[in-house]
């Protein structure tokens, strides 16, 4: 068993920012692509509507994901920037979407092009929010010790 980290935590491998970032859009993708999949066949199966609550509770789903894309980021390279974090979680986002695209596409569905740079904002947003979670539980919590 290892020693635990200064935020509590296992003492995990030290990677390279690159490093990281790969494995924190995996760690992202676990989350956001079966969240957008699963999200995408309710509407289209017409079990659910665009504007139902339901929706909205997958987008936050995706978006808590992207925050554990960056959280991860930060957790495997504590000398990354937050723009690795943030990186990581937009990562994720564009490769869920260009499978999205790809399928619309074929299909011959409509596509907003304006929306994807905005929704991969707000996804790069989410992941840095994490990446900065990661860093205070690195540092442990204020007053926890000594």
């Amino acid at each position: 068993m290892s020693a635990p980290g200064a935020g509590g935590g296992p003492q995990l491998p030290h990677l390279s920012p690159t490093q990281a970032m790969v494995r924190g859009t995996v760690s992202a993708l676990v989350v956001v692509a079966p969240a957008a999949v699963f999200n995408q066949l309710l509407i289209d199966s017409e079990a659910i509507e665009p504007t139902s609550p339901v929706t909205f509770l997958f987008w936050a789903l995706i978006l808590l994901g992207g925050a554990a894309g960056g959280w991860a980021t930060i957790r495997l390279s504590p000398e990354a920037g937050l723009g690795w974090a943030a990186g990581s979680a937009a990562l994720a986002y564009g490769l869920v979407q260009a499978v999205g695209v790809v399928l619309r596409l074929i299909d011959g569905d409509p596509i907003s092009w304006a929306a994807y740079p905005f929704l991969a904002l707000l996804m790069a947003t989410c992941g840095m929010l994490g990446g900065m979670f990661a860093r205070r539980w690195l540092r442990g919590s204020p007053g926890a010790g000594a």
